[in-house]
């Protein structure tokens, strides 16, 4: 995460930040969230949705959960709430979750790759969205250089809204009616 670290040493806590535990820990989130997809998966298509669009839902639904887990820092090291020992638990728990929803994302993210681009196709065209990730990247961590930590995260939050509601808008088609019946049948 871009500025994981810098933030926890912001919250001064008592002692320093154990940097190594840290980091295990969020490995460990992302391990996780890989052994909890299955489970997820199977559920979202028994009892939620078609199992068509189940891998667009689940990403959707990480997305939103990260969005969530993004807002508590944004809160926390806003300045209406003083930051304390409180806050840094909080905002700890909100980057597991961060690394939670990345582990449960990779096997959607293969799935969904399959699934829309064409196998003969997958290099080319995830080489053309390496230059735009990047830049993301980039511009993510000068970012924190210059902005507030709030601020920063609460962009963050906003896009993982974003990407949400866009794959949500894959479950249904925009400019697809769902099917219905008529009355006559």
């Amino acid at each position: 995460m871009l500025s994981t670290v810098p933030t926890l040493l912001s919250l001064e806590p008592p002692g320093g930040v154990p940097t190594g535990c840290v980091f295990s820990a969020l490995m460990m989130a992302i391990t996780i969230g890989g052994l909890v997809f299955p489970p997820l998966e199977a559920f979202i298509a028994t009892f939620v949705v078609s199992k068509e669009k189940t891998h667009e839902l689940c990403a959707a639904i990480v997305y939103a959960l990260a969005c969530l887990s993004m807002s508590v820092p944004v809160v926390c090291l806003s300045t209406f709430a003083a930051p304390g020992e409180f806050c840094q638990h909080w905002v700890v728990g909100s980057f597991l979750v961060v690394e939670f929803c990345v582990g449960l994302f990779m096997p959607v993210a293969g799935t969904l790759r399959s699934k829309y681009v064409p196998d003969n196709l997958q290099g080319a065209i995830l080489n053309i969205f390496r230059l735009p990730l990047n830049t993301v990247v980039v511009s993510g961590t000068y970012a924190t250089q210059v902005f507030e930590a709030a601020f920063v995260f609460k962009l963050v939050s906003r896009c993982f809204f974003a990407a949400a509601l866009l794959q949500a808008s894959m479950i249904l088609p925009i400019g697809q009616a769902p099917d219905r019946k008529s009355k006559a049948d």
